[in-house]
């Protein structure tokens, strides 16, 4: 018989086509069926998203390196693996808000007292403001990686990987600890009652530990050398992120002042 997706000749009994890997499906549609295609292979343990989720714990090296020396179909793919975690986190987040929304905005509220004499100057409900960023807080993470990429890629220039292949490393680092904050969060916070502040400094220490294990495997790097590595790109980081937020913060202030002209 023929392959329905390559059209390739295959045997009778073929489960898949040996020319393109499609699954040979014969049988119509049902609700068994559908449940096995559409929903029951996300939570087998043995598709690429867990594969990818662990393997990146367990053997970051292969996993990291699969997609760029050409291997596609092994582990789910860095950008697909951006994608499916920005969906989750946006869902996340309408069942599991963070109380730290109206405690911010709230104090922000009161410490905001304009003047009667600014009279022109337009209100603004921070409650909102900060229930939407933070719905989206993780998505705007993810907006990060470009630059976590920038600071890898300048602290491991000699290692021969250029800017695009650290692009692909730290899409899938971010996604899986985006994937990891997410059920931090419902554990320690909406569940024990922890502090966010307490949480962000965990959740920074468990970053910069995942990340140098990363790369440590990644670069055969010895326990120093993976220490001094993880300054450098630490500090390279937040040289970078700090600049930008020096530049959006000055970028607000202009268009403020603008306003209240």
């Amino acid at each position: 018989m023929n392959c329905k997706t390559c059209k390739s000749q295959i045997e009778n009994d073929a489960h898949y086509c040996s020319y393109c890997g499609s699954k040979i499906v014969n049988e119509r549609l049902s609700l068994s069926g559908t449940w096995e295609e559409f929903i029951g292979p996300f939570f087998s343990w043995d598709n690429n998203f867990w594969r990818t989720f662990f393997g990146l714990f367990k053997n970051p090296k292969d996993v990291l390196e699969a997609y760029i020396n050409g291997a596609r179909k092994k582990y789910f793919q860095p950008f697909s693996y951006i994608i499916l975690y920005a969906t989750v986190a946006v869902f996340f987040y309408k069942f599991f808000p963070l109380e730290i929304i109206l405690d911010y905005s709230e104090g922000f509220s009161k410490g905001y007292k304009p003047s009667e004499t600014s009279v022109n100057v337009p209100q603004i409900d921070m409650t909102g403001f900060m229930e939407k960023l933070m719905s989206y807080y993780n998505f705007f993470v993810l907006l990060l990686i470009p630059l976590y990429s920038l600071s890898s890629y300048i602290t491991f220039k000699k290692r021969g990987h250029n800017f695009f292949e650290h692009l692909v490393f730290n899409s899938y680092l971010q996604s899986n600890l985006g994937f990891i904050s997410l059920f931090l969060q419902v554990v320690l916070v909406n569940s024990l009652g922890i502090s966010f502040g307490v949480y962000s400094l965990l959740f920074f220490f468990l970053f910069i530990l995942f990340t140098l294990f990363a790369f440590k495997k990644l670069y055969n790097l010895s326990l120093i050398k993976s220490i001094t590595t993880g300054i450098k790109y630490i500090i390279i980081f937040f040289i970078f992120y700090f600049g930008i937020i020096a530049m959006i913060s000055a970028l607000i202030g202009i268009i403020y002042a603008l306003t209240v002209m």
